[in-house]
């Protein structure tokens, strides 16, 4: 997948927050310190990974299989989206730091995933996350999900392209 053009934009609080495609080289490093060193409260499904070998495994995987943005407050790795495609669905998962939570970022980083997915001709986006878990549901109803599926976990999804 080509890259995303990155964006400045300032978040609830008035700080200003960079999203841009991520570079694997560059910001390996980075993205793996903000996994060690996130809260394990704020974690669904089991992601993201608490140790460092299991963190590094699943994000170099994310690099080969699918395409991510990073959200950078002062050159700190803030947030993490990630679509993984399989034929013309993606499949999502998003990761704001908690310090980071509530202030639009996540809402942001969605909308830029939508029109991103939007023109390289998806039919839909997918996402699972707990049903405990309704700031994060609320964040995907507005941004247009749908409820496909409720048990334990919610399956969400959004069709594009008029699908």
């Amino acid at each position: 997948m080509s890259n995303l053009e990155a964006i400045h934009f300032v978040d609830k609080t008035g700080a200003k927050i960079l999203i841009r495609s991520y570079v694997h080289k560059k910001d390996r490093d980075r993205l793996i310190n903000m996994y060690l060193n996130y809260n394990p409260d704020d974690r669904c499904l089991g992601l993201p990974p608490i140790t460092r070998e299991a963190i590094e495994k699943w994000i170099d995987y994310l690099a080969s299989s699918g395409y991510s943005i990073i959200a950078e407050h002062n050159g700190k790795i803030i947030g993490h989206l990630t679509v993984v495609p399989d034929g013309r669905v993606v499949d999502m998962s998003i990761y704001i730091t908690r310090e980071y939570q509530n202030r639009g970022i996540g809402t942001k980083m969605i909308q830029l995933i939508i029109e991103y997915c939007k023109n390289r001709r998806y039919d839909k986006i997918t996402l699972v996350t707990e049903r405990c878990n309704p700031r994060s549901i609320h964040v995907y109803k507005k941004c247009g999900f749908r409820t496909a599926f409720k048990g334990f976990e919610y399956e969400m999804e959004l069709p594009l392209n008029g699908n």
